[in-house]
């Protein structure tokens, strides 16, 4: 289960963390740098950490009787539901759907618990209200609950993430190595100009 895990979690597009890795490549730094900034980047509750949100989000729920007050509190107050939305993705992750089936087993072969019951309830809540915006179920959605049940460490969930990306990233390093140019992005000043120096003392 673990391999396959890993498999699904391999490089998956320009993602943050591997945007990140090809900026730091770019500036001809050690493939150690480029992991580490790779690292870095994945270790957001926005990207890496996503599935740690999704086993919080589980655990504040509390109950399936729960998940449906809890998603029209976070539609009224414009709350981000873990586990959900993907930038490319318009339609159900299919690797979610590889893990769901995953989860699925798991449970059947070493018991339930009140985890799975309310995720299937969330994400059947989450489709009637935001499956129109193209927001279904994305691959951190269910790994939470396979690492969860492989009895892994909540905190381990994103170094596991880490390493099944290490390939793709140092794949990403020798590309930019094969003809590099710095990352080096323009930006559009917006601020204020031709402000007065104010004395540190009098400000």
């Amino acid at each position: 289960v673990l391999d396959v895990c890993l498999t699904l979690h391999a490089e998956h597009t320009i993602n943050a963390s591997t945007f990140s890795a090809r900026v730091t490549a770019s500036t001809l730094t050690d493939p150690y740098a480029v992991v580490a900034s790779a690292v870095g980047t994945l270790a957001g509750p926005l990207h890496g950490g996503a599935n740690e949100e999704v086993i919080e989000m589980l655990e504040e729920i509390g109950s399936v009787e729960n998940v449906r007050p809890y998603i029209e509190n976070c539609l009224k107050t414009n709350s981000k539901i873990m586990g959900f939305g993907h930038r490319v993705y318009k339609v159900k992750d299919p690797r979610a759907i590889i893990l769901q089936n995953l989860a699925e087993q798991l449970f059947e072969k070493f018991g339930r618990d009140n985890y799975y019951d309310i995720a299937v309830e969330l994400e059947r809540v989450v489709e009637e209200k935001l499956a129109y915006k193209g927001i279904y179920a994305n691959v951190d959605f269910y790994s939470g609950l396979v690492y969860r049940k492989l009895g892994i460490p909540t905190d381990l969930f994103t170094p596991i993430f880490a390493i099944s990306r290490v390939a793709g990233w140092l794949a990403h390093w020798k590309e930019q190595l094969g003809e590099n140019r710095i990352y080096r992005p323009t930006q559009i000043y917006t601020g204020t100009h031709n402000a007065p120096y104010i004395p540190i003392a009098e400000r």
